[in-house]
């Protein structure tokens, strides 16, 4: 196999020019003809066997491990049918499931291409990428109750099937010590981590105490969605400021549409706070200021996650519906 085929199947990735020699590190020669075709269209792979005239055993098994380590999709429609990833999605697959120490020295400059390239996406889509959910155990002021809302645990219950893993984002960018095994995928995408080994099935009962260990580590909650418009959540994750694509999106790059808001806002009883501080130590989007004996909610920067409610000591702080 020569290298001017490793090209081709560059651009057919939309391989970025720097990056398009690595792809040499996890495509073995043999391989680059099924992912060339599977580029151009999803197909089957007895369709495969007939259109390269090899054996369906010998293609079911590069097709199995070229799908199990990230670089093919799968898609059930009456029939199984695989398409090729792209070199943006491949990279994700890799880093993300800690599989970046083949790229050596290039996985940092891997890792920041990932970041700029979720930005530049979230910039230019007019929809949300994400939104963030109430934790379970925070408080919300009873008049509201009666108001319908909906948290992590409502999305899990009504999910086919639930998986865990660890968290993409902290795997890839390592930038804190927070627990990583915080990931609950959902339904197909669930179904198709399972498969290729990289998460492991949990029942619905389970994901509580794994919510309930994000609320205690200061992870904020978020629905991640395939398709704002439908709202089609094929994620829940527990999420850091410091790692998150998502939050750093926001906080770090200002892109203020991509995550949205909780449908909550934080609000204070002055006569039950005493000044301790947890609150604003929880908060990760900047919405709290303690002066003179006084704190004050910056409501456009609440973004109603609850985790200031669940570390007050005297119950000042609870979630209303904004």
């Amino acid at each position: 196999m020569c290298l001017d085929e490793y090209r081709h199947l560059a651009r057919a990735l939309n391989t970025p020019p720097m990056f398009a020699d690595l792809l040499t590190l996890i495509v073995r020669p043999n391989e680059v003809n099924i992912l060339l075709l599977l580029a151009e269209r999803e197909m089957s792979t007895d369709e495969l066997s007939k259109l390269l005239k090899i054996p369906l055993n010998e293609v079911e098994l590069k097709v199995k491990s070229l799908f199990i380590r990230g670089l093919l999709k799968r898609r059930r429609e009456g029939r199984v049918v695989y398409h090729t990833r792209s070199f943006r999605s491949i990279i994700d697959r890799y880093l993300s499931e800690g599989r970046g120490e083949v790229f050596g020295k290039y996985a940092t400059a891997l890792a920041e291409y990932l970041m700029e390239d979720h930005v530049s996406r979230a910039r230019s889509n007019p929809y949300p990428g994400s939104r963030v959910l109430p934790i379970p155990e925070a408080a919300i002021e009873p008049v509201s109750i009666v108001l319908p809302y909906e948290n992590a645990v409502d999305i899990l219950r009504r999910a086919e099937s639930i998986s865990i893993r660890d968290c993409e984002c902290r795997v890839t960018y390592r930038n804190c010590d927070k627990p990583l095994r915080t990931c609950l995928g959902l339904n197909e995408f669930s179904q198709e981590l399972v498969d290729r080994g990289v998460a492991e099935e949990i029942s619905f009962q389970e994901t509580k105490d794994v919510l309930s260990i994000a609320n205690e580590n200061g992870l904020v909650h978020q629905a991640l969605y395939s398709d704002w418009v439908r709202g089609e959540v094929f994620d829940i994750c527990s999420c850091c400021p410091c790692c998150c694509t998502y939050l750093r999106t926001l906080l770090r790059y200002g892109v203020k549409h991509h995550v949205a808001k909780s449908g909550f806002v934080a609000k204070v009883n002055e006569e039950k706070f005493i000044g301790c501080g947890n609150c604003v130590n929880r908060c990760v989007f900047q919405a709290r200021i303690i002066g003179n004996g006084k704190v004050k909610v910056i409501e456009e920067n609440c973004y109603g996650c609850g985790l200031c409610t669940t570390s007050c000591p005297t119950g000042a702080a609870v979630l209303v519906f904004s």
